[in-house]
């Protein structure tokens, strides 16, 4: 689970109100492999789900992750 720090949310906030983002953005979080650990961790916002999305909200910001993803 992806835990929203307040610290957190009001970055994310800012960062899509300097973006022009409207409220059909999301927080898109995926995992890929690679990274001292064997995976790297990518966050980046998006406005288009993709089949197999698992959505969740935390603190109001709404996460999706793919099915991949969602394992780790």
């Amino acid at each position: 689970m992806i835990t929203i720090t307040d610290k957190a949310k009001s970055k994310i906030e800012h960062l899509m109100q300097d973006s022009e983002m409207g409220s059909d953005y999301f927080l898109r979080v995926s995992v890929k492999g690679g990274g001292c650990s064997g995976l790297s961790y990518n966050l980046d916002f998006d406005n288009e789900e993709q089949k197999g999305d698992q959505f969740f909200e935390d603190r109001g910001i709404r996460i999706a992750l793919d099915m991949k993803s969602f394992l780790y």
